[in-house]
Parts: C-alpha cells; sequence; structure tokens
C-alpha cells in the first residue's frame, strides 16, 4: 500500500506554521459563508497551499476540501480536507482547532491524519497500521457498559446539534461522565482511551474521514446513529467497540 502517512505529514508540516500564523495574527480575515458558517483568511490559505502541494506531488489526486469543493482527477484516490476544524474555536483564540486530512480509495477512507498546532498535537492511521498519537501508539479503552462510560458530545443545542437533544440528554444520563466540546477533540479521547464513545452532528465528510480511520485503527469502532459505516450522513458514533451498539440503540438513526 502506497505510504499515505508520510504523504499527510508532509502536508502538516506545511499547514501547521501557516495556521499558526493566522492564529496569532490581529486580524483574521472573517467573513460568514452562504450555510452562516464562518470563514476566516486561514481556511482559505491553508486549503489553497494544500490544493498547491498536491498539484506539485501528486497531481493525479482528486480532492474534495471544505472552502474550495471537488476538484475531480481521474484517480481513484481522493484526499479530503477541512484546513481548520474548529473554526469558531480558532476566530476565538481557543486553541483547540485542527487541520484534517483523509484518503479515500474507492470509496473507503484508508489515511487519516489530525493536526493541532496550537497543543502540539498530531494524530494520524494508515489501514492496517495502527493509530498513533505524536509518535506514540494509541488504543481504545475496554470500559463494557454505558454506566461506566465517559461520554463526549458537541453542542447540546443550537444549530450545530441534534434534532432532537432530548434523546442525546437522555443517552447522556446514563453514562458515569459527560464532557462536551465538539469538532475533531471528542474522537481523538475516544481513540487515546481517555473517553468511552463521543457523537456529534451536523457534520461534512471532512469533519469525519479523518477521526473515523485513526478511531478504528486505534481499536474502536465507528457508525453513523444508524449504524452505518458512512462518512457521508452528517453525524457519527464513535467508541471503543464495546459500547457501540448500546450507543446506536439509543440514538437510532438520530440527526
Amino acid at each position: 500500500m502506497t505510504d499515505y502517512t508520510s504523504f499527510l505529514l508532509s502536508i502538516a508540516d506545511v499547514s501547521d506554521p501557516l495556521a499558526m500564523h493566522y492564529y496569532q495574527a490581529d486580524e483574521l480575515g472573517v467573513e460568514i459563508k452562504d450555510n452562516e458558517t464562518p470563514v476566516s483568511a486561514g481556511d482559505l490559505a491553508i486549503e489553497n497551499e494544500i490544493r498547491r502541494l498536491v498539484a506539485d506531488k501528486m497531481p493525479d489526486l482528486s480532492i474534495v476540501g471544505e472552502e474550495y469543493g471537488l476538484t475531480q482527477a481521474e484517480s481513484n484516490v481522493k484526499l479530503i480536507i477541512d484546513p481548520i476544524d474548529g473554526t469558531k474555536n480558532f476566530i476565538k483564540g481557543i486553541p483547540f482547532f485542527a487541520t484534517l486530512l483523509a484518503i479515500e480509495v474507492d470509496g473507503e477512507v484508508v489515511a487519516g491524519l489530525v493536526s493541532a498546532p496550537a497543543n502540539n498535537d498530531r494524530w494520524w492511521a494508515q489501514k492496517g497500521q495502527g493509530a498513533f498519537h505524536n509518535g506514540k501508539k494509541i488504543q481504545v479503552s475496554d470500559t463494557a457498559t454505558i454506566e461506566d462510560c465517559l461520554a463526549v458530545h458537541g453542542s447540546i443545542f443550537g444549530s450545530e446539534a441534534s434534532d432532537d437533544p432530548q434523546r442525546v440528554l437522555s443517552l447522556l444520563s446514563r453514562t458515569y461522565r459527560q464532557r462536551g466540546f465538539g469538532d475533531y477533540y471528542p474522537a481523538m479521547m475516544v481513540a487515546m482511551g481517555l473517553a468511552d464513545f463521543a457523537i456529534d452532528f451536523k457534520l461534512k465528510e471532512w469533519d469525519i474521514a479523518s477521526l473515523k480511520i485513526i478511531v478504528e485503527e486505534a481499536g474502536g469502532q465507528f457508525s453513523n446513529t444508524a449504524g452505518e459505516n458512512n462518512i457521508y450522513s452528517g453525524n457519527f458514533v464513535v467508541s471503543n467497540g464495546r459500547v457501540h451498539n448500546d450507543v446506536v440503540t439509543a440514538l437510532d438513526g438520530l440527526l
């Protein structure tokens, strides 16, 4: 198999300094997109630079990115880009934001990277090779019941939340401990065994793809809330695998 990990790490080596340059700037150049979400000059600059790198290093690669959409090539290999996951955090000066990169081959995610430069954190995985945090192999927890779980979630209410927050709250009320933050970090907590499951809603494929492969290669499980292995359905459940079916049953296709 192609060494996609090295390719993704080389992209992050370029995108991370660019992200930090804009993060520390006095003026972030924020605009509101048609979907009423913010975009900063950093989002645009990072995706532009990644596309330039791909054109230079792997010109046959198809690309889909949050800011500039789909560039279709002849290849069956696609790079999925979220230049800044957590743009609202980025704008507010909260250091939990990351560049998300994933490789999809014939519809299957086979490699992914999450790079969070403000915290000097990187996670990556490639199919069959395990998952890593800053070079150290990571593994999910072995918690066996919902009642013993630390659950992590995104927004409970508002435009980024599920359409039925009461069902989410009902599930969370059964757990031992709950923490909410959203974006990439909850899934990485699951991959590292710090949390037992995470859920999030109102997402796109670039929000999900890299998280999926990292959790899976750490020994965990990914699906949408209908139990399907699908990064295009707008939500995710990631878990240590032992509690996955119980979480999906509790949410039962919730959007």
